[in-house]
């Protein structure tokens, strides 16, 4: 495993449970300045910048005009690229 992985990593590795990804995009989309957010006792992620740093220019622009489920996965996409702190 690297050293820092990725949030699929962890979720591949079953170390982050995916239903903590979905309540990690749940918190974005509910406030896209969302900072460290706990994925669980080990792992915490700051929403927003991961999702400033793993979707384009244009999903970034795009969150808030785009249908519900788009934006989801935009979101969802970003995260699992991210990589998690450990608390």
């Amino acid at each position: 495993m690297l050293d820092e992985p990725t949030l699929w990593d962890l979720v591949s590795t079953e170390q982050i449970a995916i239903e903590d990804v979905a309540v990690a995009v749940d918190a974005y989309l509910a406030d896209p300045t969302t900072g460290e957010h706990p994925l669980d006792e080990n792992f915490s992620l700051d929403l927003a910048d991961a999702v400033t740093q793993h979707a384009s220019a244009e999903q970034i622009a795009e969150l808030t005009d785009s249908h519900a489920p788009s934006r989801r996965m935009a979101v969802r996409s970003a995260l699992l690229m991210a990589r998690p702190t450990r608390r």
